[in-house]
């Protein structure tokens, strides 16, 4: 997993996790203070996001983004899209920063099935849909007072 180093007020080598491949990441220490939230509606979850840090997770990167830097992490109820800084040489064990981009509810799971048109295709409501074209033409035309 590549990494970017950047240095911080007290000198100290801190590692932006980047790449474009899953990554697991080990369990980790992470204080909730090193949590900063884009938004503060984003706060009341900062817990959750703790928690799965804290026990070991998949990362996976935000292919929309487009930065190679932004990584999903999935909760038990909640998306995060951050970005992680890692203490150098702590192995991915020691995150000194995340920054929670987004926090979307999770949707893991869902599936989105959409059938052929050709095979469910349903006269009556093409009946329904054409009896209320006609009405609609009737209620255009013009009346004579």
């Amino acid at each position: 997993m590549p990494v970017v180093k950047k240095r911080n007020q007290q000198t100290e080598s801190r590692l932006l996790l980047e790449g474009d491949e899953p990554f697991e990441l080990p369990p980790a220490e992470i204080d909730a203070a090193a949590v900063i939230a884009q938004f503060d509606s984003f706060k009341p979850h900062i817990p959750e996001l703790l928690e799965t840090l804290r026990a070991g997770t998949v990362v996976e990167p935000v292919a929309v983004m487009n930065d190679g830097s932004t990584f999903a992490v999935h909760g038990p109820t909640r998306t995060f899209w951050v970005k992680l800084w890692h203490a150098a040489g702590s192995e991915w064990t020691r995150i000194e920063r995340a920054q929670i981009i987004s926090c979307l509810p999770a949707m893991r799971g869902v599936q989105v099935v959409i059938d052929d048109a050709d095979d469910d295709y349903d006269e009556d409501f093409e009946d329904e849909d054409d009896a209320d074209d006609e009405e609609d033409d009737e209620e255009s035309e013009p009346r004579n007072a």
